[in-house]
């Protein structure tokens, strides 16, 4: 049975024990990063000085053959690269609160991913069963980068009190068949998260459409939520 190892920040393992649920009996957990293991997952999206020291660590205690995911919503792998000891096996990958929620998983090889790293991923993923896409290794992947865009408006709406927060959220979910409204998943996926991934797209593309709202980033600093 394939092992496989991940990290992520202390005090917030949700996503952690969502891939411990999503892959159960079909990967082996281990605790201890060993030479034995296969598979090398490090959930973290930010902040930019953890990820880095989360691979400095996977580079200390694992030698360059093995397949690294890095979650990228926030961080390009390909801009993680420059920081690893052995930038050739890192592999962008969408990890979020909910994630094992959806239908397929995203992942974003850099330019200069190894084939055969690759190709071992993706053999682990088809062995355990779990679908993906190969996606542009691009800040928000492609699914949390566009809920983000959605949730971006939808704070402006709500800010100009054009509706009430149960207004917007009911409006999404009968206009789009959304399963949450845009407001609701910001309370699930975290307000940190979506303030980070709209911060990092602003500054991938210097381009002010991408720039979160202010209500978000208030939000964000005192750790609020839409629906308490």
């Amino acid at each position: 049975m394939v092992k496989y190892f991940s990290l992520g920040n202390p005090g917030n393992w949700g996503v952690n024990n969502e891939i411990k649920a999503l892959f159960n009996d079909k990967a082996e957990f281990t605790e201890t990063l060993t030479g034995d293991t296969d598979i090398i997952i490090d959930s973290t999206n930010f902040p930019k000085e953890k990820k880095i020291e989360n691979i400095k660590f996977i580079d200390e205690h694992h030698s360059a053959s093995v397949a690294v995911f890095t979650s990228s919503l926030c961080l390009p792998a390909s801009k993680l690269c420059q920081y690893s000891k052995y930038p050739k096996r890192l592999i962008g990958i969408g990890l979020y609160d909910t994630f094992s929620n959806a239908k397929m998983i995203e992942i974003a090889p850099t330019k200069i991913t190894d084939a055969n790293v690759l190709k071992n991923a993706e053999n682990f993923f088809d062995s355990i069963g779990l679908k993906y896409s190969i996606v542009p290794d691009k800040a928000g992947l492609v699914f949390p980068r566009t809920l983000a865009m959605i949730i971006n408006e939808a704070a402006q709406v709500y800010s100009e009190q054009i509706a009430t927060k149960e207004d917007i959220d009911t409006a999404m979910k009968l206009g789009t068949n959304y399963p949450f409204g845009p407001l609701e998943w910001t309370d699930r996926l975290g307000i940190d998260l979506i303030y980070n991934v709209l911060s990092a797209m602003r500054s991938e593309s210097g381009e002010e459409r991408y720039k979160p709202h202010p209500v978000l980033k208030e939000m964000s600093n005192l750790k609020e939520k839409f629906y308490e």
